[in-house]
């Protein structure tokens, strides 16, 4: 047995080390199983422990053997009668009340604009007013920033509609935050189309850019079919990958995300081995999918949500095994928010100056403005109300899955394909983690614990 995350520390306190008793024991539920090349891994969901099993291991040991003992110590085997569950809300209660309660706001997603210059079928900002940031807006913005960031670190997301049609706001609202001392990074999220050297150069150095998210839907001709940009002149895929280039030779970290149904699965196996071939060598790129939500034109029904599923396991397999391929590792904190909604440390800011809790929810369920500040704190609070479903009292997600009431991903029933989704990613995140460790030459690999889990929405969307 080869310990590849140790357990998180927090569920070390929390938890104490089970004493190894005679009579019936089972595998917990928060135990997952995955295949690898030396043998099978576990990781148990709710202590964040990682173990290699080699295939004699895993075929078992003797009665009251040290393996079976370890494993019972680990919680990986537990009796048959034991109330898992029950330990999994004890321990989050417990650490979401031991967590550090926001006093100020230091995390900020600024739509610099709704318009956009694609049109892409599966947006789903597709109909909503198409508005920019003015830079009177721009200005007030940085000065809210700046109030209530409390003079600590800000970190901004540059989101949209294509965040860069709306440069000219990032430009005030950066060189105003210079300007008050206001010390801050900043991240984005766009098609990468708009960018140019001299834009980069700029983002960089003024805007404090230090990492992009790029979404590629397919090969060159699917995805320019797919991306329809407005105004586009030669090759749009083209030029987004020379514009990728560039943002890795000014040093910018760029994640390139695929998103991935059963029309196109195909195409970005192909698109996988053209960006491994093409970026190899980049040691600051990772290429990912996300599974979208509707799996065929005709809409979710079982068949199709079966095949999508093994033709998606398939292909984060591959991106696995390229050497730009890569998902998030495995969390590190016992998780206790479920995103930027539940998080009193993060807020979004729209082009006209209105503020809100989710990105996803641009023209409702906002919560004040960026002139009196938050004032609906019923909002606020109905972001941070949970929902649980029958089914997570035996769900091995259960310890990594937080359901947000108003959230429009997580409200509904919670179905075999959301779980078996999930299930997935987190096999991938495993096996993920399984070729790091790999690469850090067989040994335990970096456990650095999250400070904070804001961001962190668990497995794509």
């Amino acid at each position: 047995m080869r310990v590849i995350l140790p357990q998180m520390s927090a569920a070390r306190k929390l938890c104490a080390e089970p004493t190894v008793k005679d009579g019936p024991y089972r595998p917990s539920r928060y135990a997952l199983r995955a295949p690898c090349e030396e043998g099978v891994l576990l990781y148990h969901t709710l202590t964040g422990e990682l173990l290699l099993l080699s295939e004699d291991e895993d075929k078992g040991d003797e009665p009251g053997g040290s393996l079976r003992s370890e494993l019972i110590k680990r919680r990986f085997l537990v009796p048959e009668d034991y109330d898992e569950y029950r330990l999994c809300r004890q321990i989050r209660q417990v650490a979401g009340t031991l967590a550090p309660k926001k006093k100020t706001v230091t995390s900020f997603t600024v739509f610099t604009t709704t318009d956009c210059n694609a049109r892409c079928p599966y947006c789903y900002e597709l109909g909503r007013p198409r508005t920019p940031m003015s830079d009177r807006t721009a200005a007030d913005a940085a000065e809210y920033i700046s109030r209530v960031s409390g003079g600590g670190k800000v970190s901004i997301s540059w989101f949209g509609g294509e965040p860069l049609m709306g440069r000219s706001a990032i430009d005030v609202i950066t060189s105003e935050l210079r300007r008050r001392g206001v010390p801050f990074t900043s991240k984005i999220v766009t098609n990468g189309y708009l960018f140019d050297a001299d834009l980069i150069g700029t983002a960089k150095n003024d805007w404090a850019l230090r990492s992009v998210q790029i979404t590629l839907d397919g090969t060159e001709e699917k995805y320019n079919r797919i991306k329809g940009i407005v105004g586009c002149e030669g090759s749009a895929y083209k030029r987004v990958l020379s514009n990728i280039g560039l943002l890795l030779d000014a040093g910018v970290r760029v994640a390139i995300r695929m998103n991935a149904d059963l029309s196109n699965m195909e195409d970005l196996t192909k698109l996988t081995d053209e960006l491994s071939a093409r970026f190899g060598d980049e040691k600051k790129l990772t290429l990912y999918s996300v599974l979208l939500r509707d799996f065929s034109p005709a809409g979710t029904h079982p068949e199709a949500e079966a095949e999508a599923l093994a033709a998606w396991d398939a292909l984060q397999k591959k991106i696995l095994a390229s050497p730009i391929g890569g998902v998030r590792g495995l969390p590190r904190s016992i998780r206790t928010n479920g995103c930027m909604a539940d998080n009193d440390g993060a807020v979004t800011i729209l082009p006209d100056g209105r503020i809100g809790k989710c990105e996803h929810e641009s023209e409702q369920l906002l919560v004040g403005n960026i002139y009196d500040g938050i004032a609906d704190q019923g909002t606020v609070a109905r972001w941070r109300e949970r929902v649980e479903v029958p089914e997570c009292r035996t769900c091995a997600l259960a310890p990594v899955c937080i359901r947000l009431r108003l959230c429009s991903w997580t409200n509904d029933r919670c179905e075999d394909c959301d779980r078996e989704r999930m299930k997935k990613s987190v096999e991938q995140m495993m096996l993920n983690e399984y070729v790091r460790s790999l690469k850090n030459g067989g040994g335990d690999i970096d456990t650095e614990e999250d400070g904070d889990n804001a961001e962190y929405s668990g497995f794509g969307r």
